[in-house]
């Protein structure tokens, strides 16, 4: 049970590591922490996503809680049903892992996601001791209604916009293109059938993985184009000219415009690159650094009242509507601000400096693995800053390399910021081959 709870949610292989048993022992353990008479339940399109939202539900209603179920939605409809009614809640998913894993994400009454709590779930699971009761399960189905009703309250797109989207047959597609076009976003939509295996794509919007995406902006002509992950909270453009971004650059535009309209903080993991915080300080920002991880993005969001959060993997959370990560309000802001605006986005962002910037993955043989490559990485670098699940080196004022377990997958996280692309070849080639080395050894 251990291997499943991650810094931020519960993720595992389903049948495996994430029984319907455990789900049901989740629901308990949850219905017992949570100090609330109802509570938010949805999920995503996996096949088996319906089997563990019954299960989850089965404990939390035996705790004496009544559920609001959204049933199948993009999570952050969940996020924001529970945000507006002011009330805990969860999704069942596994966001961008393939279709075999299944998870459970859980947040609280402010949109921010559970971080600490999920060390006191474990706790109550282990001691056995649930509370007893009989809650109610109570089906809605204005969710989805009421999260467009506040978009379009909050939103003001001028001017005709062509947008693509490609969803991954995820759940972005559960509102792609309806959504968009009733803010008369010209919405091309690709793989936006929502399917149980994902139609045998992996719903993770990375640059290998975005070509037909890349090649139908071209072909449309369309402003931007956006790659939606498996359960929409993270969102990968595509600028006009077919050039995959990869937070970074939409990140700075997110930061500017809203730095634009009112000064204040700005949330920044570790992964992003110091030349993201100098702008967010020369357009009367402050940055505040965090650990990699949603979680700790919203968390930071919330108690500093900052704008705005940024993480590289593209989760985009946008404080003056809700602090959660949300890749669809990231594609509807990006349209905004190109609405408003005389240059197209790939004007826009190249006249954004950032230093050059890598984010990779390598493969270890399981979670076990990557924990023990990781020890033996911070031996090899002492003078590493500690950042919770892996180290941070600082190079010089300009680079820096960042190594961490993925919480995710059996894999090791590698990002690097060079001051040229030359250096980052080089440093990434370095310290590819030194992590091999101990996944291999």
């Amino acid at each position: 049970m251990e291997s499943i709870f991650r810094a931020y949610d519960i993720r595992g292989v389903f049948g495996t590591e994430l029984t319907l048993e455990i789900c049901e022992k989740i629901g308990k353990a949850v219905g017992t922490l949570v100090e609330s008479e109802e509570f938010v339940a949805g999920y995503d399109t996996r096949i088996h996503s319906p089997k563990v939202f019954e299960s989850f539900l089965k404990g939390i209603t035996s705790t004496g809680i009544d559920v609001v179920s959204v049933d199948m939605v993009p999570n952050p409809v969940a996020y924001f049903t529970s945000f507006k009614n002011k009330i805990p809640g969860a999704y069942i998913t596994a966001s961008h892992n393939p279709p075999e894993y299944n998870g459970i994400k859980l947040f609280r009454k402010d949109g921010s996601s559970y971080v600490d709590e999920l060390n006191k779930i474990k706790e109550i699971i282990k001691n056995g001791k649930f509370k007893e009761g009989s809650g109610k399960v109570n089906e809605i189905d204005y969710a989805l209604s009421d999260y467009e009703e506040y978009l379009h309250k909050r939103l003001d797109i001028e001017a005709d916009v062509k947008m693509v989207a490609e969803c991954f047959h995820g759940s972005a597609g559960i509102i792609t293109p309806s959504l968009f076009n009733s803010f008369d976003i010209e919405t091309t939509p690709l793989n936006n059938e929502p399917k149980g295996d994902f139609g045998g794509l992996r719903p993770e919007p990375k640059p290998d993985n975005l070509e037909q995406l890349r090649k139908s902006v071209l072909s449309k002509k369309a402003d931007f184009g956006i790659a939606f992950d498996g359960d929409s909270d993270r969102g990968v453009f595509v600028d006009d000219k077919g050039r995959v971004f990869l937070a970074s650059t939409p990140g700075a535009i997110f930061i500017k415009d809203a730095l634009s309209k009112k000064k204040g903080k700005i949330v920044l993991t570790i992964d992003c690159p110091n030349s993201i915080a100098k702008l967010a300080e020369e357009n009367g920002g402050q940055p505040v650094w965090v650990r990699i991880g949603h979680g700790f993005i919203e968390e930071a969001l919330t108690k500093q009242n900052a704008l705005f959060g940024l993480e590289l993997s593209s989760h985009f959370s946008f404080n003056t509507f809700y602090p959660f990560s949300d890749g669809i309000l990231a594609a509807l802001k990006m349209a905004e601000i190109l609405s408003k605006s005389s240059e197209k986005f790939s004007e826009m962002a190249d006249k954004i400096k950032i230093n050059p910037t890598e984010k990779f993955y390598l493969k270890c043989k399981d979670h076990t693995h990557k924990e023990k490559v990781m020890q033996e990485i911070r031996k090899i670098f002492p003078e590493g800053k500690d950042c919770g699940d892996g180290i941070k080196i600082l190079l010089n004022d300009e680079e820096w390399v960042l190594i961490r377990i993925s919480q995710t997958n059996p894999e090791i996280n590698i990002c690097i910021e060079a001051k040229n692309e030359k250096r980052l070849k080089e440093l990434v080639d370095r310290y590819t081959s030194i992590v091999e080395e101990k996944i291999n050894g």
